[in-house]
């Protein structure tokens, strides 16, 4: 049997390193299933939609990057 070795703590030190990466890939995933399901209920599922979800969840991740780059100018700025 082939056996995987899979070493716990590095995953949740990288966990803890990215947190903000970790929230958008989540949210992101989130977005996609509850997409998905909602889809698959009425009938009109399209591929558009996922696009759509996969374009605002960068949009999102390139925002909270840039306000917390000029956040943190800003705050040594005025320091």
């Amino acid at each position: 049997m082939l056996s995987i070795h899979f070493n716990k703590q590095v995953f949740i030190n990288s966990l803890k390193a990215n947190k903000k990466i970790v929230i958008y890939l989540s949210t992101s995933i989130a977005l996609m299933v509850m997409l998905m399901i909602h889809g698959l209920i009425q009938g009109n599922l399209k591929p558009e939609f996922f696009i759509y979800a996969l374009f605002v969840s960068v949009a999102f991740y390139v925002w909270d990057v840039i306000d917390h780059k000029f956040r943190k100018q800003r705050t040594e700025f005025l320091d």
